[in-house]
């Protein structure tokens, strides 16, 4: 009797183990195994030493609240990292159920990624929690080695072969919009939806460069590379259905939006325009009511530089 009642014993004892054996094996991790040590690498070359409203760049890999993830997600891209463990700070009840909200709200992901160098923004990115608050955020990036260095090199290339030294700013920033349009068609077979699935690149600033061809988000990424060669203080902005630049001259936020400055014609027939061409954001929204469509409809709240 003795000895089944042992039997028994052991087997629920088992049976809860085994249905616990995640929270143990975190239980035991937590207290024995993980000093709950985290550091940052190095920042890479294309790493932007700007804060936005929105995120703003950090040292702290131990969150106290929302905030707190925000800004590491943002410095874990804006630095060029492939991969950053940080751990909720202790006192922080939400934490977990704040990096689970915030890992699977895409507009709050997309919107981080547009403020980074293209260089460094995501294609995939993958949150692994445990229950005792450690996080480990896995990066697979938008361009692999052998493309920057392609990509740079275009663009390089381009800038001497189009851009003079006595050149204005404004007359620089003009003629490199300018050669793209004229050099590039857009691809009207891919969509938002299947640009990672067409194979075309299209979608990036390889498919503009090297095919002459691209839609809204391979224009804006040529952009932005191109704007941070020179220095400035520039993101892309998105809306559901769009993505154009930002940048910041002589401490005003203007738009550019080379895509719709190159517009598809029922003819055929290239078109080069400088309506949305370093524009502040009330014109671009007058321009938005006369083309009477909505790709402009943006979330001020997270772009709120522009304001």
């Amino acid at each position: 009797m003795k000895k089944a009642l042992v039997l028994s014993f052991l087997v629920c004892f088992l049976g809860v183990c085994y249905v616990n054996r995640y929270n143990i094996a975190d239980w035991f991790l937590k207290n024995y195994f993980d000093n709950k040590t985290a550091t940052l690498d190095e920042p890479n070359e294309y790493y932007k030493d700007y804060d936005y409203n929105f995120v703003q760049n950090t040292e702290n890999l131990y969150p106290y609240n929302r905030q707190d993830i925000l800004n590491i997600i943002y410095t874990s891209l804006n630095r060029g990292l492939n991969d950053v463990t940080f751990y909720c700070g202790d006192g922080y009840d939400n934490c977990i159920d704040d990096v689970n909200d915030i890992a699977e709200n895409n507009t709050y992901l997309s919107t981080i990624n547009n403020l980074v160098h293209p260089f460094n923004s995501y294609s995939k990115i993958h949150f692994t929690i445990t229950t005792y608050g450690k996080v480990t955020i896995s990066i697979t990036r938008n361009y692999d080695d052998d493309e920057i260095a392609l990509v740079n090199k275009r663009i390089d290339d381009i800038v001497s072969s189009i851009i003079t030294d006595d050149m204005s700013l404004y007359n620089r920033i003009l003629t490199f919009h300018d050669y793209i349009i004229n050099n590039t068609e857009y691809d009207s077979s891919v969509s938002i939806d299947n640009q990672l699935e067409s194979g075309t690149k299209s979608n990036n600033a390889f498919g503009l460069l090297f095919n002459n061809k691209a839609i809204c988000s391979g224009y804006s990424d040529v952009m932005a590379i191109f704007l941070n060669k020179y220095g400035l203080n520039n993101y892309k902005i998105s809306s559901d259905e769009h993505i154009w630049n930002l940048v910041n001259i002589d401490g005003k936020w203007l738009h550019i939006d080379a895509t719709w400055d190159d517009p598809v014609t029922a003819n055929g027939n290239n078109v080069l325009l400088h309506d949305f061409f370093l524009i502040d954001t009330s014109t671009l929204f007058d321009k938005e009511n006369v083309y009477e469509k909505n790709s402009h409809s943006f979330d001020r709240s997270l772009y709120s530089e522009c304001n």
